[in-house]
Formats: C-alpha cells, structure tokens, sequence
C-alpha cells in the first residue's frame, strides 16, 4: 500500500497537455496543497501554455518540459542508467511527491522516474492517465483517481465553479493599452471573441460569430476578435474580411497578451478551446460554443460559465437557422445570473 507522509512540502506536476488540458489540472493542484500540505507545486509542462500561472493560480513555479530529458524515462529499466549529477536526478531533487500524466501508459517510465527520484531522495509517484470515464468531468476524475491510488480520502464535494485563474494589476493595464490602440477606450463594454480552435471540426463557422458581433455592438457590447496563428494560417481571407468588416481583429498574441486582453473584457464568446478555458477560469461571462466533443467531461471551469451544445454537433455542415443559436448566444452574454449552465439545443437547427 503506497503511503504519503504528513510533512510533503513540496510536489511537482509533470504534464504534456496544451492550454485546455493545464487548465483542467488546477482543481487537483489545489487538492494537492489541502490534502498533502504542499507549501510549494511546480508544474513542468510547455511554458507558453501555462508561463503565466506563477502569481496569478495556485501553480508556484513552471519549468520546461522540453529542458528535461523526460525521453529516457521510456527506457526499458534493465537499460536504464543516471549519472552522478544527472539532469534526470537534479531535476527531481527536493519533491516530495512526483504527479506525471506522461507515461501512464508505458510499463518502464514510472520505475525509471522512482529511480531518479531516490537517487537523491525518499519520494512518491502517481502516475495519472489524461482521460477518465465518459461519465464524469475531466477536473474532478483527476481528483478521485489520485485519492483512490494514494489512499486519500475524496472530498464530498469539490466545486469547479470557482475563479482559478487572478489577474495581476498589471495584466488590466496591459490590456487596456491593446484595447485602446483598436479604438476601444476604458468607458466601453468588451465581448472578446474567439472563433479558432485547436480542431477544425470544433469550429462554428466565422459567419455566425460575425452576425453575433453585430447583435453584440447593437446592445452596446464592443466586440473584438481574437485569432490566434492556427486560425490565421486556416482561415481564408474571405473569412478573414468578414471579421474585419464585423469588428476589430486582434492577431499575433502570446498567452500573456491573450490574459491581459480578457483581464478587460466583460464576456467572452468562443468554441471548445484552450483561450476558453482561460477565460472560464478568470471569473468572466464565458459562453461556450461546443460540437462533437463532450462539455459534461471537457467544459471550462469557473462561475460564469455557459455551454450551449446542439444535437446536430456537426460544424461542418450547419443549416441555414443560425439565428435561434445568435440569440441564444446573446441572451447568455447579457444575462446577469451567474453559475455555471449547460444549454443543450433539442432541435436540429444550428
């Protein structure tokens, strides 16, 4: 039976995901620091995903994944071999508790990591797979299946509505300095929107957000896109002329610059993607566009969050009755209840 120590201090969370994924993962970090006493967790994933979260989530440090060579983990344990001052060695010193959602899969890479890990030290390792059951939310299986391995008691219950994700002063400084140089001063309302994803198939087409940003500006709402470099690369440039015609088009953001922007906005509209996990995350009035993937395993976290889904979750071939699903879209944007809600479409429209 593996047994935790009541004086871990510190944890480190190694993870491969992009920005959706590490956002999903601060309820468990959170756990980490009630359950265990951790004063101190470092999460080593891809900084440009997650090189913000010092200071503004409950993650203490980043580090690099790809500064560590995590490859020879996957070395089969009769070949493995350290070094004195090995990387591997140096890279795991001083952390009580190991959580790695890399190599769940391989039957070598958790006995290799033990090893490094007790080159220098006594520590523990939980090795976490990326999914769970179709039944239950992503953020909230990591939680139990940690418990469950380390024997730990899971929490009755374990709210995702909460804001994960504090803006630093200067982020809203930030922000609205980008803001300001679209036209868009300080007095105006804000409905950032962002109609990329990491997957084509989860995109609603650009010409019902660009119908959307119209109803926004005509209930003084100052919409402003968001595209990021896939959508930049993937869109046509008649795509790209009706979100120029429509609104103010932001392009070539960092993470950094992205968390500034939403820092001012009052709403957030998007698909299924990793900037809407952010802007759930932050506490703002997120409205989420979801297609063939599942919002009751996948939705963002946070207390202003709503899933609008239809049963004709096929993007890529929407009917032409877009305007039941633009005024929905608005009428989340507008409302002022908060909580988070799950719109689910029961007609074949899109």
């Amino acid at each position: 039976m593996k047994r935790i120590e009541t004086n871990i201090k510190k944890a480190a969370i190694l993870h491969p995901g992009a920005i959706g994924d590490c956002v999903l993962l601060l309820p468990l970090a959170k756990f980490l620091k009630e359950s265990l006493g951790c004063s101190l967790i470092e999460l080593i994933a891809h900084t440009e995903y997650v090189g913000f979260y010092p200071g503004r989530t409950c993650i203490d440090k980043v580090r690099a994944i790809e500064s560590l060579p995590l490859h020879r983990l996957f070395t089969a344990v009769d070949e493995f071999a350290v070094e004195q001052k090995d990387p591997l060695i140096e890279a795991f010193a001083g952390y009580e508790y190991v959580v790695s959602f890399l190599g769940a899969e391989n039957e070598h890479f958790e006995q290799n990591l033990l090893f490094a890990i007790h080159c220098s030290h006594s520590g523990e390792t939980t090795m976490m797979p990326l999914s769970g059951p179709a039944d239950e939310h992503t953020s909230l299986f990591y939680i139990r299946e940690f418990a469950r391995q380390n024997h730990l008691e899971t929490p009755e219950q374990t709210t995702l509505t909460n804001a994960w994700i504090s803006a630093l002063p200067q982020d809203m400084a930030a922000g609205m300095d980008i803001l300001w140089r679209c036209g868009i001063g300080p007095q105006d309302s804000v409905c950032l929107i962002h109609p990329g994803s990491g997957s084509r198939g989860k995109c609603w087409p650009v010409e019902h957000f660009s119908a959307i940003a119209e109803i926004a500006r005509s209930q003084s709402l100052e919409p402003v896109f968001l595209l990021g470099p896939a959508e930049m690369e993937r869109l046509s440039e008649q795509d790209k002329q009706k979100i120029q015609t429509a609104a103010p088009l932001l392009s070539d953001m960092n993470l950094e610059n992205v968390l500034s922007i939403l820092s001012c906005a009052d709403c957030f509209l998007g698909n299924d993607s990793g900037i809407s996990h952010v802007a759930g995350a932050m506490g703002k009035k997120t409205i989420v566009l979801f297609g063939p993937t599942n919002p009751s395993l996948y939705r963002p976290l946070g207390p202003n969050v709503y899933v609008i889904q239809t049963i004709n979750a096929d993007f890529t071939n929407p009917s032409q009755d877009t305007r039941k699903w633009v005024e929905q879209c608005i009428e989340g944007i507008l409302s002022g209840a908060s909580g988070q809600k799950h719109l689910t479409r029961t007609d074949k429209t899109l």
